[in-house]
């Protein structure tokens, strides 16, 4: 296959999101048939995003024609509907926010995008296969409705977005052929919810583009000690200090943990956990590596049992965890487990086993079951309507809130935007006026500023639970801040 397939080996028409009266072939939606505004996904996301078109989901959720929905040059406004992000003109229901809450964005006139401008290229590189494909790849899918639902109200400042999303198997080298591609390929102008495991290994590829990276995973270094990166949240350091004291809240003051030897995070966690542990005045009592593929773990149950561990953390993935719970339950052994939102997938929660012993996570942006705030809401309400029947996780509230925290950076430049092509420079220069952004409620405050080393380090998370209640939140949609003092 050659490189430009290998970015582009599916699309998907952004028509066909929008109405139902187009009927396309397989081969269509991959050819991206139709519509000059594009995205690639896999062939999962195909057919969860083609379904919906199938089912005639639209922006207010009327049923309409392709050509009633502004998603590319040439196509025709729909009346009334929302144009400027964050401002409407549209009847109630179908006002959608933009990506204020909590921001200064100056006022912006709601005009109708009767003329669209030159499409925004956007690229994302995760780890999409492997281990952690079923949970980086609901990041994916989320960004890809965002863009959707975007481009039905007109784009951003009337500039349709072009998503060019790719995978890069968990391989630095690849990630960063990718990353050159989409530049030399597709123009890109940003990245947008970036989740790669080796993205440290990607740095260099992304320092020779120029380009930022707004919204991802931040788990790695890059996220807080690169000039490029802006986080649409929390990082590793926090989440890892925040599931600690839920644990502690929770009267679990003994802890231990299980870390992977296949991903370099892992270790990271493992180097953090014991010294925030100790910092909120917990006991950590056991630590010992395993494998992503190992199927039993009876001995380190048992280690655990034998150390008083009351609160397990997992660096692992939810599958992981899910055999760990059955080889405890063979010893009667039932720890709570603790870890980050973003490492269990949907249905890798619903898991017996977790959910008997209870999971307690803590994550960098809102909880995903929760509608408490208008960011929720329109989370909630825009999967719903593009993808029936997908059920959100962490990781698509991370891709979610990346792509609002891009959408709130555009927001920042006002109506010049609108009248010109959005270049590379207008992107930082939108980044650098985001303050005191909450994106309605997805995250604690964000601040950026002008020419930044690196983004500030937030430490404020949200913490949720899964029992066999399912999943909740016990402090709800706020976030709880965990001071730095000593845990790094």
């Amino acid at each position: 296959m050659s490189a430009g397939r290998r970015v582009a080996a599916l699309v998907v028409a952004v028509g066909l999101l929008a109405g139902c009266g187009t009927r396309a072939s397989e081969d269509e939606v991959r050819a991206g048939a139709g519509a000059s505004s594009t995205v690639t996904l896999d062939q999962a996301s195909v057919d969860q995003l083609k379904a919906a078109a199938q089912a005639g989901q639209v922006a207010g959720g009327a049923p309409q024609s392709t050509a009633e929905v502004p998603v590319a040059p040439g196509s025709t406004p729909v009346p009334g509907a929302v144009t400027q992000p964050g401002k409407s003109t549209a009847p109630a229901a179908q006002q959608t926010t933009g990506g204020g809450g909590g921001s200064t964005a100056p006022a912006t006139a709601s005009k109708t995008c009767t003329t669209p401008g030159t499409p925004l290229h956007l690229g994302q590189v995760g780890s999409f296969s492997g281990v952690f494909g079923p949970l980086t790849g609901t990041a994916k899918t989320a960004l890809a409705v965002w863009m959707a639902n975007v481009n039905a109200r007109g784009g951003l400042a009337c500039h349709p977005i072009v998503l060019h999303s790719a995978d890069d198997g968990g391989d630095p080298s690849r990630g960063s052929a990718l990353i050159g591609e989409m530049v030399s390929k597709f123009n890109v102008q940003a990245f947008v919810g970036m989740m790669s495991l080796t993205l440290p290994g990607e740095v260099q590829a992304i320092e020779h583009t120029k380009l930022p990276v707004v919204g991802g995973d931040m788990v790695s270094d890059p996220w807080f000690a690169h000039p490029q990166f802006f986080p649409q949240g929390a990082g590793l350091k926090a989440i890892v200090d925040g599931a600690v004291r839920q644990a502690i809240e929770d009267k679990r003051t003994i802890h231990g943990l299980l870390y992977c030897v296949e991903v370099g995070v892992c270790a990271t966690v493992a180097q953090m956990v014991p010294s925030s542990a100790k910092a909120q005045g917990a006991n950590f009592a056991y630590s010992s590596p395993v494998s992503l593929t190992q199927t039993d773990f009876t001995a380190q149950c048992q280690n655990a049992k034998n150390a008083g561990v009351q609160a397990f953390g997992m660096a692992v993935d939810g599958s992981a965890i899910a055999r760990v719970a059955r080889s405890c339950a063979a010893l009667n052994y039932f720890p709570q487990f603790v870890t980050g939102g973003g490492v269990v997938s949907a249905a890798q929660a619903k898991d017996p086993g977790i959910q008997h012993n209870t999971m307690s996570t803590a994550s960098s942006n809102a909880p995903w079951m929760l509608t408490d705030t208008q960011g929720q809401k329109e989370f909630a309400e825009t999967l719903a309507r593009y993808v029936p029947g997908f059920e959100p996780d962490g990781p698509s509230m991370v891709g979610w809130a990346a792509g609002k925290l891009f959408e709130a950076v555009i927001e920042r430049l006002g109506d010049a935007a609108r009248s010109k092509p959005i270049t590379t420079a207008d992107i930082f220069t939108g980044l650098g006026k985001i303050k005191n952004e909450t994106l309605d409620g997805l995250s604690p405050p964000i601040t950026f500023s002008p020419g930044q080393k690196a983004a500030q380090e937030l430490h404020c998370v949200y913490f949720e639970l899964d029992s066999e209640k399912g999943w909740t939140a016990p402090h709800g949609s706020t976030p709880i801040c965990t001071p730095p003092k000593g845990t790094s």
